[in-house]
């Protein structure tokens, strides 16, 4: 089994031989990861196997994952991805193929607004629409049909108090004490639930 100071030592001499000076600290240190995850399964593991994984990972380290795009990971899709041009048979229908050609084509790409829109974004959205919907669970079980269609017209139709009374056949006043009345439930039920 090599020692600790052999394992580094040997992936500082692979990362060199990569010749990217401004990933050199990145390789090194996804090789000795890579070999210490294998020594982790098989702990007799061969000197030669981890070095031919911890090259396998710092090869892939620097030609897929500080890409800015993902490479596909079918064989077809990578040849089609390389050379939009090229005549393919084999596993892949024709259709796939072609498909497969209007994705990574330039023409097909449109652009979006929120593209750079990062994960905790989406994040939030999710947990926005969680609690949106834990909301409308509560709402449901704890108020009135006429409390649950008068919150509904007013912040899920966007009407006014005089709309909802209009739509009701009451006064506005009538809507404006309902509300508040469901309002306030709705708090106390939420606020004791968590």
């Amino acid at each position: 089994m090599l020692k600790q100071s052999e394992i580094v030592g040997m992936c500082q001499k692979l990362a060199y031989r990569f010749g990217n000076k401004n990933e050199y600290d990145d390789l090194v240190s996804e090789g000795v990861l890579v070999c210490y995850e294998i020594l982790d399964k098989e702990p007799d593991a061969h000197p030669a196997k981890l070095y031919r994984e911890a090259k396998r990972r710092m090869h892939d380290h620097i030609n897929i994952d500080s890409l800015p795009v993902s490479v596909p990971a079918h064989n077809v899709a990578k040849r089609v991805a390389r050379n939009l041009d090229t005549d393919f048979s084999g596993e892949m229908s024709e259709e796939s193929v072609e498909w497969i050609k209007s994705i990574m084509s330039s023409d097909n790409t449109s652009y979006y607004e929120d593209f750079g829109q990062g994960s905790l974004d989406h994040a939030q959205d999710y947990e926005d629409r969680e609690f949106q919907a834990y909301i409308m669970a509560v709402a449901v079980m704890s108020l009135s049909k006429t409390e649950l269609a008068i919150l509904k017209m007013r912040y899920f139709d966007d009407l006014t108090q005089d709309e909802v009374a209009d739509a009701l056949e009451t006064t506005q006043k009538w809507v404006s004490r309902h509300e508040i009345s469901a309002i306030e439930k709705l708090r106390d039920k939420i606020c004791n639930n968590l």
